[in-house]
């Protein structure tokens, strides 16, 4: 049934959404942390709002277009905030609160996330630009938070929509001087890669990775490199990449339960640092609408497929066989 909003709370129509690798991931796994199963399904959209709850009133109205993120931390407006929000670190809110159900034709928004993470689109902008808010947030919190110095060569691991994103926002963030190597198997990728900021895109097939590091920068190794795949593999691989004095941002991510061995005397008399980074906060989410408004984010290059609503499943294969870098629901004609 179409519920109705609550207290604060906004009932919004799906107009557009996204389909990612997590959506996928948890197609396969029938389970993530952000979704109590059984559950709703899919976290990435924009949309009208169509009915506003009590108290609500006041910022938002029935055929408003907004865009919004998957979660909401703590509010100061309800009491004492989480040790994690004192501590300035939302992504980690010891009570978090995620909202999924992008998969449908309406969406309830509840009022923690209607009062930090819903935000207004304007009239000309169109809806499936801002329908990346959340992944490109993401995107926006791993770059400010990672330790990326002047004249650091930084190599992003794996040039799917996430790796497009971080380099889209690593070049906006520190300016056109800094090299950034961006890695993949497909060729395809690597061409959007050079055109979303990468001084280097380098197709890996043939090559291992520390030789094509090496060709690009003459050494064999970089400052920062971000593992955006998310498997055990790919991060010792991206591990071995790292250099002195160096880090491994670990961005992509990987199940619960798996290993990584690390040689603890090679950290330890290299400083090489392991930093994870994972969801995003509320002034990323914000900084995200307003680059994607501003059209500082060149979606049109990673929106490669357009199906209906009732075609999820294809899109998720779609997603899987590497077919496609973002594919976008519409709602099923009436």
């Amino acid at each position: 049934p179409i519920p109705r909003p609550g207290p604060g709370e906004v009932l919004a129509r799906v107009d557009v959404a996204s389909v990612d690798f997590t959506d996928r991931k948890v197609y396969l796994r029938g389970r993530h942390p952000m979704i109590t199963i059984p559950g709703l399904f899919g976290h990435e959209w924009a949309g009208t709002i169509v009915e506003v709850g009590a108290g609500a009133e006041g910022r938002w109205r029935p055929g408003q277009r907004v865009a919004a993120a998957n979660s909401a931390p703590c509010l100061p407006e309800d009491g004492a905030l989480c040790r994690q929000c004192r501590r300035g670190r939302p992504s980690m809110c010891e009570t978090i609160q995620y909202v999924n159900g992008a998969f449908a034709p309406y969406i309830l928004v509840p009022r923690r996330l209607a009062s930090v993470n819903l935000h207004p689109v304007p009239d000309g902008t169109p809806l499936d630009r801002v329908v990346f808010t959340e992944p490109y947030a993401c995107a926006l919190h791993a770059v400010r938070r990672m330790p990326v110095l002047p004249g650091d060569a930084v190599v992003v691991f794996g040039a799917g929509p996430m790796g497009l994103f971080l380099l889209n926002a690593l070049r906006r963030r520190h300016g056109s001087d800094m090299v950034v190597i961006a890695l993949d198997r497909l060729d395809s990728r690597l061409r959007v890669a050079k055109a979303m900021g990468a001084t280097h895109a380098l197709n890996t097939t043939a090559i291992s990775s520390r030789d094509a590091v090496q060709a690009a920068v003459g050494r064999p190794d970089a400052d920062v490199v971000i593992e955006v795949i998310g498997a055990v593999e790919t991060h010792r691989e991206a591990l071995s990449l790292v250099g002195r004095g160096g880090t491994l941002v670990s961005f992509g991510g990987v199940a619960p339960g798996q290993t990584l061995p690390v040689d603890i005397g090679h950290l330890h008399y290299h400083e090489i640092a392991i930093q994870p980074i994972y969801h995003h906060t509320p002034v990323d989410v914000a900084e995200a609408v307003r680059q994607l408004v501003a059209g500082e984010v060149p979606v049109e290059r990673l929106v490669t497929a357009r199906l209906a609503m009732s075609e999820l499943k294809t899109a998720l294969q779609m997603v899987a066989d590497r077919t496609t870098l973002r594919t976008v629901l519409l709602p099923d004609p009436v």
